[in-house]
């Protein structure tokens, strides 16, 4: 009751001030609709599939009142699944039938009834008759109705999850790979060679450098770097949004007073969906909420008291049990519309001012990013893509933004241009060096690793080698291990080798970015199958199945309008 008073009365004021707003719009001339009249204009576009501003709105409401507590961030993720969703199965043709949903509405009923008190038997057990009945009373329209809808709407994503879990399927030739890795153990020896001790046999002179900077001239151009200069707008709750929270706890208190249930009223008016907390350990409660709780008797009702994002009432039941409601301190749309006005006056003073002297009018620091280049812009707004448009198409006068992140607003500008330089040859030629050092390093390295595997196999062993050429280091004595252990410790192409080969055998050499090996195959060992082996291969089809799955719901292109509207 009390909360329904507070909500008239802020309707009235709404009124009045509604009323002053057209006044000054009739009488002053003011554009008032600039921001109503973007509505027009569409929120975004999925894959080609455009969502207008209405259709937006739709969704976040419905999406808030159905979940308490989620965010904007959650309602656009869910909003991207949805779509893709409804791609996958209009491109499938998947969907269901009258007979499918009437034959689950029959066997399966709603949680809400199966577990309801009235359709249990004598002995306490889901009574099938009075269900039967109860389809065929006209009360059971609407609830009949929205079970449905919700069937119709998930049924055909049931369908297509089992289709998918299909496709994470391995052949059994990938079986026996992967089971390969686990149940074979080796003992190796191996001589290697690091690619930097081969540094004294290269000789890269000046024609060559000079030669391949004429070549390759292009590639020694250092590109046009933006730097932006930026003020941040925070979007934080008012005094105001506090004030409604505590009040939203004293309306809570008062209709407690007039006879109201706590935890009836606490599931209507609590931010959170946990109402009821239950506890055996009181190390498990929060030290906050523990204090209240010590501090009541049996069935008592706290005062309001802050809490971790807002005000908290609770209520202690008995031990290990006490009721809870929260009324959150959230940003309003009040709040946000404030935040609006003063970002548009900020944007507005600084076409007169400039952003500098604006910013100090405003009492905002202005601060700079790193220098932008045209491959990528990393700044933590939630469109880069946007943000990189402006950076590089600004001019000295123009304001990108309003740009939302995850605390509030940011405003930018462009504060300097870096342009283009060709390096000289001088400034090229460390690089153009170490590029020209490494392929003959490995040049080298190929054919001396050749020369060695030679006198192997001539009758030579690798100690022997090891001992008469300092380059070589010889390592033995490697005993029991898998091939998954010898790829986490060499890397896979190490691991690949060490599988190809046969007991005392002697591999061909293998030449790395790092380093050049030749491998001898001591001992090979094949060890039964367990079940612990088995969950590399259900890894595997998972892997597979997530790779899918991202790959159908992630979209190829989205165009995110959210900002313009200042929605997020």
């Amino acid at each position: 009751m009390m909360q329904q008073l507070r909500k008239k009365t802020r309707l009235i004021l709404f009124i009045a001030l509604a009323g002053f707003a057209l006044l000054i719009f009739f009488n002053w001339g003011l554009n008032v609709t600039g921001r109503r009249g973007m509505r027009s204009k569409n929120i975004a576009k999925i894959d080609g599939i455009t969502i207008s501003y209405q259709d937006y709105i739709n969704y976040v409401r419905n999406k808030e009142n159905s979940q308490k507590g989620i965010t904007r961030d959650e309602i656009w993720s869910m909003l991207i699944d949805d779509i893709m969703w409804s791609r996958l199965l209009q491109k499938e043709r998947i969907s269901v039938t009258d007979e499918e949903i009437w034959a689950i509405i029959k066997n399966n009923p709603p949680p809400e009834i199966y577990n309801s008190e009235y359709m249990k038997d004598e002995n306490g057990k889901f009574d099938w008759n009075k269900y039967y009945q109860l389809l065929k009373a006209p009360q059971s329209i609407q609830w009949l109705y929205q079970y449905e809808q919700q069937l119709r709407s998930e049924l055909p994503k049931e369908k297509a999850r089992t289709i998918l879990t299909t496709l994470g399927w391995v052949s059994p030739f990938e079986d026996s790979i992967l089971l390969l890795w686990q149940n074979t153990k080796y003992d190796f020896s191996f001589i290697n060679i690091a690619l930097y001790k081969m540094h004294s046999r290269v000789n890269i002179d000046d024609t060559k450098i000079e030669n391949y900077y004429k070549k390759h001239k292009k590639e020694f151009v250092i590109p046009e770097k933006r730097i932006l200069k930026y003020v941040y707008f925070p979007r934080r709750p008012s005094s105001a949004d506090t004030t409604e929270a505590r009040e939203r706890l004293e309306d809570f208190l008062a209709e407690l007073k007039l006879g109201e249930d706590f935890l009836k009223l606490a599931k209507d008016v609590s931010d959170d969906t946990l109402v009821e907390y239950r506890f055996e350990k009181e190390s498990l409660v929060k030290p906050y909420l523990l204090k209240v709780y010590k501090s009541l008797k049996d069935g008592e009702v706290s005062g309001i008291f802050k809490g971790a994002h807002g005000f908290e009432v609770i209520k202690r039941v008995h031990k290990g049990l006490f009721y809870r409601v929260k009324a959150n301190i959230e940003v309003s749309a009040t709040t946000v519309d404030d935040i609006y006005d003063r970002i548009n006056a900020f944007k507005e003073s600084a076409k007169e001012i400039g952003f500098d002297s604006t910013a100090i009018d405003f009492e905002i620091p202005v601060r700079q990013t790193i220098p932008f280049t045209a491959d990528g812009v990393d700044f933590p707004v939630n469109n880069k893509k946007k943000l990189k448009d402006f950076t590089f198409h600004a001019g000295p006068k123009d304001i990108g933004g309003p740009f939302s992140s995850i605390g509030g607003y940011y405003l930018f500008a462009l504060d300097s241009i870096i342009p283009a330089k060709e390096l000289t040859l001088e400034d090229a030629r460390p690089r153009i060096k170490a590029r020209l050092e490494n392929k003959v390093l490995k040049d080298n390295l190929k054919q001396y690793m050749a020369e060695l595997y030679d006198q192997l196999n001539t009758g030579k062993t690798m100690a022997e080698l090891s001992k008469t050429d300092t380059l070589i280091s010889y390592q033995s004595g490697i005993k029991d291990q898998t091939l998954v252990q010898i790829a986490t410790a060499y890397g896979e192409e190490f691991a690949g080798v060490v599988a190809s080969l046969n007991e005392n055998e002697i591999s061909p050499p293998l030449v790395t970015d790092w380093a050049g090996y030749i491998i001898r195959c001591d001992r090979k060992i094949i060890t039964p199958v367990d079940s612990n082996m088995v969950r590399l291969l259900q890894y595997k089809r998972q892997e597979r199945l997530n790779l899918i799955t991202q790959e159908l719901f992630t979209p190829e292109e989205i165009e995110d309008n959210r900002d313009d509207f200042f929605l997020q």
